[in-house]
């Protein structure tokens, strides 16, 4: 069975040269296009995964009202010749322009570039992955999981600090890898990266990254012969090296990083922000979810589900660290969180109130937290986590899935690991969603009985939600924090649903 169908539209068929046995390429040329679809099952429902648009001239109004009641984000074309209305469809559809115009080109991008697969991961400077190798003189302490300091002068060569182990994994052969790194340096050191590729117990090739290209996505290549490889790190200059997570993610030249047509931002502070916007039908509301903590791999929640809801999403992934800081932090961090919303809602010609936040685990936190910010209509959330304070001083918080994860939560947000500290952090959430007036904001809530993550917190929420006179929905589902998770998913799907219907009704 094909894992992507495509629907080729143009005046010369491409069938002849498409062998790719995992692509079910269809053609039709775009006077025929209208037949073809009376032929469907439903003839408004586009049955492809991908339509491709061959012709290099594009004027068709047929074919551009069309493309304009299809889904977002499932339409490739190359051409270069267009008339203003057809592009500017193609714009607000989220089409994929690619530079290449040949048969073997596109099916390259959709079966490299163009998958829904998430991968994305991070190679961190911790206990198993890193081992340093502090030459005489440096002083070398760690911090938590996520924090690997070197100090002391380096001398005007570079020296080796140490070697961050790979898994077999990591990067497929052929395949190019996007990286960069996470950390912070001083005064005059500097931080150089070296992949060194084996065959056979034999070096393949070195490719080195240093300056600038460590703060930005820097491809590092898969050869056809490698068997593995390691990451050599290098320090120069004097001062403080403060490393963190080296993030790698599989490259779709420039179509997207985790999926087809995500963004990714770097703020003034170095923390990246994830996000990915389908416009759906274009009307109320726009849904905003932030995700869970994701440990292993990179990625963003929900996003199939919200598929079926056909409405526009914005989704927002946090890999900080060792999967996520609740998408807070710097006053710049959350404000191109906010500027984000914003401008999403300013595209889709929507307003605050037309918008939901979602999100569950991790992801319920912002979605609570911005709604001071945003001032939705509804916030959609599921087994909750609210006071970041009694969670990082948990000492008996999971271990089999935590592996230090709040502690570097805990130091990240409040520049160290103290219990003095964990009285500020709760109030971090608090003194900021006070800052709303909830009777205007509809709740709906799931939570879990034996819920051992921030249980202790609901009884909080549901005092706080009480006073402000919020119209709040309130489900209990029994289990610990882990359980349920399709029973979770159908809830807030059919919350989401329930709210659409509402607000259109209203509109």
């Amino acid at each position: 069975m094909a894992d992507i169908s495509v629907l080729q539209i143009g005046a010369k068929d491409w069938t002849p040269h498409i062998h790719a046995p995992n692509i079910d390429w269809q053609y039709t040329t775009i006077l025929d296009l209208p037949t073809r679809l009376a032929y469907q099952k439903d003839p408004y429902v586009l049955e492809q995964t991908y339509v491709v648009l061959t012709d290099d001239v594009l004027t068709s109004t047929l074919l551009s009202s069309q493309i304009n009641d299809w889904p977002a984000r499932r339409t490739i074309y190359f051409a270069k010749q267009l008339t203003p209305d057809f592009q500017a469809i193609l714009d607000e559809r989220q089409a994929f322009l690619i530079p290449e115009t040949t048969p073997e080109a596109i099916v390259a991008h959709l079966q490299n570039d163009l998958h829904f697969e998430q991968i994305g991961f991070a190679t961190r400077f911790s206990e198993q992955q890193f081992i340093p190798m502090p030459p005489a003189g440096i002083h070398f302490k760690r911090e938590g999981r996520f924090s690997a300091q070197f100090i002391g002068d380096f001398g005007q060569s570079w020296q080796q600090i140490g070697t961050l182990n790979t898994f077999i994994d990591d990067l497929a052969p052929t395949i190019e890898n996007l990286v960069w790194l996470d950390y912070t340096q001083t005064d005059t050191v500097a931080v150089k990266l070296v992949f060194v590729y084996y065959q056979d117990g034999h070096v393949q090739k070195r490719q080195s990254i240093s300056g600038d290209a460590l703060r930005e996505l820097t491809a590092i290549d898969g050869l056809e012969n490698d068997q593995n490889y390691q990451i050599l790190v290098f320090a120069s200059g004097q001062g403080t090296l403060d490393l963190h997570v080296l993030h790698q993610r599989r490259s779709r030249h420039g179509l997207g990083l985790l999926l087809p047509g995500d963004d990714w931002q770097l703020t003034n502070e170095n923390e990246e922000v994830l996000s990915y916007f389908n416009p759906g039908d274009r009307q109320a509301p726009l849904v905003v979810n932030f995700s869970s903590r994701h440990a292993h791999a990179d990625g963003f929640d929900m996003r199939e589900s919200l598929n079926t809801l056909e409405s526009p999403y914005l989704l927002f992934s946090d890999v900080r660290m060792q999967g996520g800081a609740f998408h807070i932090g710097t006053e710049n961090y959350e404000k191109t969180i906010i500027e984000k919303i914003q401008k999403t809602i300013k595209i889709l010609h929507l307003e605050p109130k037309d918008v939901i936040l979602t999100g569950y685990g991790m992801g319920s936190f912002p979605a609570m937290y911005y709604a001071a910010d945003i001032k939705p209509q509804a916030v959609v959330l599921a087994k909750p986590i609210v006071n970041i304070g009694t969670l990082t001083a948990n000492i008996d918080f999971p271990q089999a899935v935590n592996q230090d994860w709040t502690l570097d939560v805990r130091r990240f947000l409040a520049g160290r690991m103290h219990p003095d500290d964990t009285s500020g952090l709760n109030q971090i959430f608090w003194d900021h969603i006070k800052q709303v007036d909830w009777q205007k904001i509809s709740v709906s809530l799931l939570t879990l009985t034996q819920d051992e993550y921030d249980g202790q917190s609901l009884p909080q929420l549901l005092d706080f939600f009480s006073a402000q006179h919020t119209p709040l929905t309130h489900v209990q589902e029994i289990g610990a924090h882990m359980a349920k998770t399709p029973e979770m998913i159908t809830f807030m799907m059919a919350r989401l649903m329930y709210l659409k219907d509402h607000m259109r009704e209203g509109r």
